[in-house]
């Protein structure tokens, strides 16, 4: 079976606001995507992202790259705002 060096995907922001059909090569990795996706849709940079794949219910590490184990034809990524917990604000 010949394995394609891309993958064309489903893009788009947890409340789904943003969208997008997306052809990518499988090398890019997933930290790329979200530094990508935070420019082109002009996103809080106070804020951190992680992305999962609702096609499989997977979180996908931001080291991981699109390969075929992580990532299909068709399936959907979503851009996902991480929770923070705590300030580094001193107490009175």
């Amino acid at each position: 079976m010949l394995v394609k060096n891309s993958v064309t995907l489903i893009l788009q922001t947890a409340d789904r606001t943003r969208k997008a059909r997306v052809t990518l090569p499988r090398k890019m990795q997933i930290s790329d995507i979200v530094k990508t996706s935070r420019k082109r849709w002009s996103l809080g940079f106070g804020v951190n992202y992680q992305i999962a794949n609702i096609s499989t219910g997977r979180q996908l590490h931001p080291e991981e790259m699109l390969s075929i184990e992580n990532v299909q034809d068709g399936d959907t990524l979503v851009l996902q705002p991480m929770p923070t917990h705590g300030t580094n604000e001193p107490s009175s």
